[in-house]
């Protein structure tokens, strides 16, 4: 058996890291839909396309479980792609919400893409865990760029940053969800803006606690495919996670475009 795992990009690689701390055997089949990064202004029903080109061809590869690592579609498609497939998928929403509330003192921030927030899908989790919780959502379009070229912490990405936490700020939150797999690899940059006041949530952690009971030995194949450019992918990952593990990365788009 083998892990799954997608996103719009590079991003779905901080739930990668996650798998690789707690289970350092576990095979994994990794899709990077980089050739149509971002996802966060893309409609639901092309997000459903896409996500059940992008499942249908995981499972084709040998995964039997999967994480979708994108919020969008994880807000957006999930109900969807569970519907339509019996291989269990598991996205990375959820388990981000119910880790923030656990952790909260009732005042929530999330940052995330602009169709996660437009989607109201994580103050309709949290509120669900706790209907008296405080939560203040903002959008964030212009941090999965930055992410995707590598920028991390330049001067230009803090200034952007810091304009994104101001209600976070101004709300007093107590807790901080990052809410796009991409962020994460933001963390530092982040925790050195909100100080030690605001704890930073990654969903990565409490969604690999869900896929520990669907592990077993695996035989396949470890493999990384993109859908864009190779090269830029690569030099990218290897600013932002060198240890990534993957021996083999292949440029292969496996969606076909328009209905």
């Amino acid at each position: 058996m083998a892990v799954g795992v997608f996103d719009s990009g590079i991003g779905g690689m901080t739930v990668v890291r996650e798998i690789r701390k707690r289970f350092p055997g576990e095979k994994i089949i990794y899709f990077g839909d980089t050739k149509r990064v971002p996802y966060g202004n893309k409609s639901k029903e092309e997000l459903i396309r896409l996500s059940e080109q992008i499942v249908a061809f995981l499972i084709a590869q040998g995964a039997k479980v999967i994480i979708d690592a994108c919020n969008t579609t994880s807000a957006l498609a999930l109900p969807h792609l569970r519907e339509k497939f019996t291989t269990p998928i598991i996205g990375v929403l959820e388990p981000g919400a119910e880790h923030a509330v656990h952790e909260s003192t009732g005042k929530i921030g999330v940052i995330a893409t602009k169709a996660t927030i437009d989607s109201h899908c994580y103050t309709s989790k949290i509120m669900e865990k706790d209907k008296d919780t405080d939560v203040t959502a903002v959008a964030c379009p212009k941090l999965v760029g930055f992410i995707e070229d590598g920028d991390l912490d330049s001067d230009y990405l803090k200034r952007i940053l810091k304009s994104y936490l101001n209600e976070i700020f101004l709300n007093n939150c107590d807790t901080l969800i990052m809410g796009c797999t991409h962020y994460p690899f933001l963390a530092d940059t982040i925790n050195q803006l909100v100080g030690e006041e605001i704890k930073l949530i990654d969903p990565a952690i409490p969604t690999v606690d869900i896929l520990e009971g669907y592990l077993e030995e695996s035989q396949s194949e470890e493999i990384c495919y993109v859908s864009g450019d190779l090269h830029e992918f690569n030099n990218t990952l290897m600013k932002v996670f060198p240890n990534h593990g993957f021996e083999k990365i292949v440029e292969f788009d496996p969606i076909v475009d328009g209905e």
